[in-house]
C-alpha cells in the first residue's frame, strides 16, 4: 500500500499534468480535427516517459521522484480516455478512415516513440 505521501507526490503531479493538457487542448478547440491535439499530447507524453525511464534508471532517482514524473505528470498529460472518446466520436460521425488512422498513430507512434526516446535517453546518458 502506498504511503499518504506517495499518493499526494503522485496526485499532485498529475494535478499539474491534466492542466498542461488541458492548456494545451484550448489551443485547438475550435478545430474540427481538435482530436489530433489528443495523438500530439499523447505522443509526447509516450516519449518523455520513455526518456524520463531511462533517465530514471540510468541515475537512480528516488521512488517518489519517479512516481511524481512518470505515473502523476506524465500520466495526468496523457490520457487514454480522451483518445477512446475521440476514436468512438470519429466512428460515430463515419469519418471512418481518420478514425482508423488516428488510432494507429495514436498506438504505433506512442509505442515507437517511447521506445526511441528510452533508447536515445539511455545512450546519450551513458
Amino acid at each position: 500500500m502506498p504511503s499518504f505521501s506517495q499518493v499526494l507526490c503522485v496526485g499532485a503531479g498529475g494535478a499539474i499534468g491534466a492542466i498542461c493538457r488541458f492548456l494545451f487542448q484550448c489551443c485547438f478547440s475550435g478545430s474540427s480535427h481538435k482530436q489530433w491535439a489528443v495523438v500530439a499530447i499523447n505522443l509526447a507524453g509516450s516519449a518523455l516517459i520513455g526518456a524520463a525511464w531511462a533517465a530514471v534508471a540510468r541515475y537512480g532517482a528516488s521512488t517518489m521522484l519517479n512516481q511524481w514524473i512518470i505515473a502523476g505528470l506524465l500520466g495526468g498529460f496523457t490520457t487514454y480516455s480522451t483518445f477512446a472518446f475521440d476514436s468512438f466520436d470519429l466512428f460515430r460521425n463515419g469519418r471512418f478512415v481518420e478514425a482508423f488512422l488516428y488510432i494507429a498513430v495514436s498506438l504505433v507512434g506512442g509505442l515507437l516513440l517511447c521506445a526511441l526516446a528510452f533508447s536515445f535517453t539511455e545512450k546519450l546518458l551513458k
